[in-house]
């Protein structure tokens, strides 16, 4: 009898190992499948888009990822307004330029300039505020 259970034992490793490499054949098969489709969808969203003039959706989706400001303490934060400003010449300029100049949050300058009132020049109010060297 101990033969018998062997072969028994033998047969189900057979069959979990003929399983297995169906499970892979079609899973393989499936992702052949899906690849052809995607090429299929990406053709005729760019024949829409040639038709319309417009991007289509997958296009849009790739977008730039989301870029994170770089830190910086106040400090030369400070220094770094101060070298634009005085590069700017004699006109100011606004939080928001300022901050695109920086490559900063304009929260981020409006922050420095609440807690550092001295540090720059204000002339104006609201948002037609301009920031000068001191």
């Amino acid at each position: 009898m101990p033969f018998a259970s062997n072969s028994t034992q033998e047969q189900i490793e057979e069959l979990k190992r003929r399983i297995a490499s169906l499970t892979e054949e079609a899973e393989s098969q499936l992702r052949l499948k899906l690849k052809e489709a995607r090429a299929v969808v990406t053709d005729l969203e760019k024949q829409l888009s040639e038709v319309t003039g417009r991007p289509s959706a997958s296009e849009l989706k790739t977008a730039a990822p989301r870029a994170r400001w770089p830190s910086i303490t106040d400090e030369q934060l400070e220094l770094q307004i101060l070298y634009v400003l005085t590069t700017t010449g004699n006109h100011g300029i606004n939080a928001k330029k300022l901050a695109g100049e920086l490559n900063q949050s304009p929260l981020r300058i409006r922050q420095f300039i609440k807690k550092n009132p001295r540090a720059l020049k204000r002339v104006g109010s609201g948002p037609a505020t301009r920031f000068f060297a001191p």
